[in-house]
């Protein structure tokens, strides 16, 4: 069959077309592919590298423990060998962080109200010192009582179920002990900026050597306060006539030769008997809770597991546990 000349040229033209978008499209799905397998093999890397920074964590918290173990003297705090922070520990192709920090150096904020759901006077008090010292308005405990007494009559400046159920969205607040420091950011009057900023950024008079709110208070424990461990604004709480002067003392003092006992607290030249005596039963120097923090780095990618743990006789029960995702 005799077929044109012309139409003979289109037809190796459109062949030709044909030939080069196949080829085209080929080259798309190859480079496509490559990317795909480039990307995959990343993300597979990047997962080894993720992986590997969780074991170390894990591997760093297992080590906590241990040291925590074989701590077996008869108080908590300067001396010990997990006080005051660990350095990193190279391991492999990363690192390990290890801190211990002791839960009893924090105040309770629990202890605020009764195993009978009544609001503690005392401790109220407490914690408006050290709101004051943080900066943070003392009539905000009014709020923090509330929320966890029993009934439903308002404290002047706190707030019951009438307030809380006309939010947007609106609930119910827990009338019980807190479950966790983060259900502050419930509570009348309470925000992040206060849990989270140290005084000094929130207002132009506050104390540039406290930090935030969060690193002060705990829902763990039975409530005493340890005075080998124990920060500046912890310690200042404890008594109205606690003031800096005689919390230099005690930390200068724990520091050179820590307190074995309540008793030595008395061998601090500026605490007198009278403030012995009102605050001996809030005190302690052993400590059966403790915060781990461990953190392990790989390849650029850090993975941390933080938990609260209490130490008996039988060993480790976890009370608090999480880890990055």
């Amino acid at each position: 069959m005799c077929i044109y000349p012309r139409f003979r040229k289109k037809l190796n033209a459109f062949a030709l077309i044909s030939v080069l978008v196949l080829l085209s499209i080929l080259s798309l799905l190859a480079l496509e592919f490559a990317q795909r397998s480039g990307i995959n093999l990343k993300m597979a890397v990047n997962h080894t590298y993720s992986t590997k920074a969780l074991y170390y964590a894990y591997g760093g918290y297992q080590a906590a423990l241990a040291l925590l173990k074989n701590d077996t003297n008869s108080y908590d705090g300067p001396g010990d060998f997990w006080y005051g922070g660990l350095p990193p520990v190279p391991f492999g192709e990363g690192s390990i962080s290890i801190t211990i920090e002791d839960e009893k150096a924090r105040f309770n904020l629990r202890n605020l109200v009764s195993t009978l759901g009544k609001e503690d006077k005392r401790r109220s008090v407490m914690l408006s010192r050290m709101f004051r010292f943080l900066s943070i308005e003392p009539s905000l405990v009014d709020g923090v009582v509330d929320w966890q007494d029993s009934n439903d009559i308002e404290l002047p400046n706190g707030a019951e179920a009438s307030y809380y159920h006309y939010l947007t969205p609106p609930f119910t607040p827990r009338n019980d002990g807190f479950i966790t420091t983060g259900e502050l950011f419930l509570v009348k009057g309470m925000d992040r900026d206060l849990l989270f900023l140290p005084p000094s950024s929130r207002s132009p008079v506050g104390n540039e050597e406290y930090v935030s709110l969060m690193h002060y208070i705990t829902v763990y424990g039975d409530g005493k306060i340890n005075i080998n461990t124990a920060s500046k604004p912890v310690l200042l709480c404890l008594s109205e006539d606690m003031d800096e002067f005689i919390v230099n003392d005690i930390i200068e003092y724990r520091e050179d030769d820590p307190f074995k006992n309540i008793q030595d607290l008395k061998n601090v030249e500026t605490v007198s008997d009278i403030l012995y005596d009102e605050i001996n039963s809030l005190i302690t120097v052993k400590s059966n809770l403790f915060r781990i923090s461990a953190t392990g780095m790989s390849g650029g990618f850090s993975q941390t597991i933080m938990a609260v743990v209490l130490r008996d006789a039988r060993g480790f029960r976890v009370v608090y546990y999480n880890r990055s995702l």
